[in-house]
């Protein structure tokens, strides 16, 4: 199988220059705030904590509106950004009022005008103990150079104390090195990557990453709570049925733990290696590993992306699909993302939901008979889907966004696209065409297999 090219995903926005909470760049103390404009920035400069909107109407300059998340992404001015880390994911400040504390209790505490205080961790301090720096209880909020947040108790002189509460233990959508996943058997913690709602909204999207609860020692992919992936077992350092998840090992040092106390997986990178990893469970359900190698001493980096889901014998720029045929889909189908529009004479309808994917509406569509686009617009507020129906005329645009037309792949020729971090799918369809329409389109019937949904949209 080949592989298919999977671009990294990433947010386009402008950096303003960053100004630096009071105190320590890399700390925040009782008594600090961290205002929206202000930031955390780690020791090392790898990467930075502070207020930012996805939106492309509002990027991370100062004053820009909501709704604002707290968050932790890398950051070096030679290459892309990425968010490692979204402290309010499901709760966004509305605007720019926001705020960071420690409060009384030491938790971290994210105030805002006209709405009631988020908190981000429980606390298990009596109340002020995070101020008495003389009674051994001080509490501080330090960002690592490994992406991690960590809240830690001070000592009675001051010194670094045990740690109360780590971002690390509430993975979002990405791993980085030294995270785990899996399940602490003795305290139930899970170690689970949650993919976000769209690529634009941070909040639980539809697909989630952990470790197999039944004790096989492999990993799974659910959506909405059903398997639909398997790793394949643990086996030689490697998933039988994913080795490409764990490919560059002079690179990397990957680990299965599995003690009375814990079963986990992690990766580490090995010393005077010099690279960044993650790995980033998308909104589509896809598992990309990323591996950004500096070549020789200037300050470029190349990039490796990997994923379990191929696309080898159809066109590149479609869905990558592993769910089930139905009476009127077949294996040979898959959406292909253009830009344009389609006949209004031809609409189906929408769907609306506070926690609707973009990967509902395409199971939406998958599993409607009659359907044969597929459009999704996704806010703070939900996701919309609609829905065309097979035969609408469809004309191509490039100042309208994403229709998603079912084609019969099996039919393209496979067009290998090579693209950079900033390319767009290519629109190589005459200025009209109409949506092939088949018998097994023609069908009123729906088929409610809305399971095993593995695609790739190519951005």
């Amino acid at each position: 199988m080949a592989n298919a090219l999977i671009p990294l995903l990433t947010i386009s926005c402008c950096l303003a220059l960053a100004s630096v909470a009071p105190a320590q760049n890399d700390t925040l103390k009782p008594g600090n705030f961290l205002r929206d404009y202000e930031q955390l920035i780690s020791a090392g400069g790898r990467f930075r904590l502070g207020f930012f909107s996805t939106s492309t109407e509002s990027s991370r300059a100062l004053g820009s509106a909501g709704p604002r998340y707290l968050g932790i992404w890398r950051y070096d001015g030679s290459f892309p950004l990425y968010y490692a880390w979204v402290g309010n994911r499901e709760k966004p400040v509305p605007d720019s009022s926001g705020t960071l504390a420690i409060d009384e209790y030491g938790r971290l505490k994210i105030s805002y005008q006209g709405g009631p205080p988020i908190f981000l961790n429980n606390s298990t301090m009596p109340p002020f103990a995070a101020r008495n720096s003389s009674g051994g209880g001080r509490i501080t909020a330090t960002l690592l150079d490994t992406g991690n947040l960590v809240v830690r108790q001070l000592s009675t002189n001051g010194t670094t104390g045990r740690i109360l509460w780590q971002s690390f233990d509430y993975p979002h959508n990405v791993l980085l090195p030294g995270m785990k996943l899996g399940m602490n058997l003795k305290t139930g913690q899970n170690w689970t990557l949650t993919s976000w709602l769209s690529d634009t909204v941070p909040a639980p999207g539809a697909f989630r990453l952990g470790l197999d609860p039944s004790g096989a020692n492999q990993m799974l992919v659910w959506r909405r709570d059903e398997i639909y992936w398997s790793s394949g077992e643990w086996k030689n350092g490697s998933f039988q049925s994913a080795p490409v998840l764990t490919l560059f090992k002079d690179i990397y040092d990957f680990r299965f733990v599995a003690t009375e106390e814990e079963r986990y997986f992690t990766y580490s990178i090995k010393e005077k290696v010099n690279v960044l990893s993650k790995w980033d469970l998308d909104t589509l359900g896809v598992i990309t590993v990323l591996t950004q190698n500096r070549i020789g001493t200037n300050n470029s980096w190349t990039f490796e992306s990997t994923s379990p889901c191929f696309y080898d014998r159809y066109n590149y720029s479609a869905v990558c699909l592993t769910e089930k045929p139905s009476k009127c889909r077949n294996n040979s189908q898959g959406f292909v993302p253009k830009r344009g529009y389609l006949d209004y004479s031809g609409s189906l309808g929408y769907s609306f939901g506070a926690s609707l994917a973009p990967s509902d509406c395409h199971a939406q569509c998958w599993g409607n008979c009659s359907c044969g686009a597929y459009s999704s617009a996704s806010s703070s507020d939900g996701t919309t889907c609609e829905f065309w129906k097979a035969g609408t005329k469809f004309t191509p645009d490039d100042n309208f966004g994403f229709v998603y037309l079912l084609t019969d792949l099996g039919r393209t020729t496979a067009t290998k696209i090579l693209l950079d971090l900033n390319t767009e799918p290519t629109d190589n369809m005459e200025p009209e065409m109409m949506l092939e329409e088949e018998d097994f389109l023609n069908s009123n019937e729906y088929d409610g297999a809305t399971n095993n949904i593995d695609f790739i949209v190519v951005k």
